[in-house]
């Protein structure tokens, strides 16, 4: 397979999507039951991320499609597992890190899995991966560095992972690898995927969180709130698709102003500062002609 990597290669090639369907891409194990440390149903282990995801999709029936890239181990911190069991979205959790993997591997999550991590180019490639449990990122080493805690790792492009996955909504996408996460942005085609509702973090990306915003805004986002945790356990911008965003009524926005600014659901210790159109901090109650939470629909 190493020829199907490198710039000259299409994200759509058809070699390249049975690679990624019949090597790295593996379904669900229906009928096995979670294998969680945490059985209870009613807990949600997100830093906060999920719940205000959650309170975007509130009065949408149907159940969504997540994917979240950094999985982890798909308990731990996890933004999308009470989604799944809770809520019955369906989606895939992609996590690099083999050690990572194997625990994933056997949480028996109802979610497609996949033990590579996504492209920061518009092609397949091989990168090599620094393993730091919870911190594992792209490492700044060449393929092939045979020290301890690296490993090299296969990466695929986010519309190759899409395309085999053969959808083109997304209703959530949750993005925390730890540095990569702009470079990453900038190889997914938004024009078409319709991915409504992202969570990026922001705090260790080298070209900073005001290049995030500013990109994601260009593609056509509202920056809707910050999450933020005191022990670095979040942070993370919530991104609303614009087209999305204007489906909702003026109560609904309402609704979701009110419950996220009284801090009436748990955030996972978490505080969630929403954000004005203006790109600022949103004071509790204040009246802004400019907030998009205000502009009715």
């Amino acid at each position: 397979y190493g020829h199907l990597n490198g710039p000259d290669i299409l994200a759509s090639d058809s070699q390249v999507l049975s690679k990624f369907i019949l090597k790295f891409l593996h379904p669900p194990k229906r009928g096995e039951a979670y294998n969680l440390t945490n059985p209870d149903w009613q807990v949600d282990p997100s830093m906060g991320q999920s719940a205000v995801i959650r309170r975007l999709f509130k009065n949408r029936q149907t159940p969504g499609f997540f994917v979240e890239c950094g999985a982890l181990d798909g308990e731990t911190r996890s933004n999308t597992l009470y989604l799944e069991r809770v809520l019955s979205w369906k989606g895939l959790l992609v996590e690099a890190d083999p050690i990572n993997y194997e625990k994933l591997s056997h949480k028996y999550r109802q979610a497609f899995i996949t033990p590579t991590c996504l492209s920061t180019k518009p092609y397949p490639t091989m990168v090599s991966f620094q393993q730091q449990d919870n911190q594992g990122k792209i490492a700044e080493v060449g393929v092939g560095y045979m020290q301890t805690g690296y490993v090299d790792v296969q990466c695929f492009p986010f519309e190759t992972m899409m395309i085999a996955m053969n959808t083109t909504v997304i209703d959530y996408f949750s993005l925390d690898v730890e540095g990569a996460e702009l470079d990453i942005l900038r190889t997914i085609p938004f024009d078409r995927f319709d991915i409504k509702t992202l969570s990026v973090e922001f705090i260790h990306d080298a070209e900073g969180k005001v290049a995030i915003k500013d990109f994601m805004t260009g593609q056509g986002y509202l920056v809707h709130s910050e999450v933020t945790h005191p022990n670095w356990l979040a942070n993370d911008f919530i991104f609303v698709k614009k087209t999305f965003f204007d489906t909702f009524t003026k109560s609904e926005k309402d609704s979701i102003r009110k419950d996220i600014e009284s801090q009436s659901t748990n955030f996972g210790g978490s505080i969630v500062v929403l954000i004005d159109s203006n790109n600022n901090p949103l004071a509790p109650n204040e009246p802004l002609s400019a907030d998009f939470f205000n502009d009715p629909v």
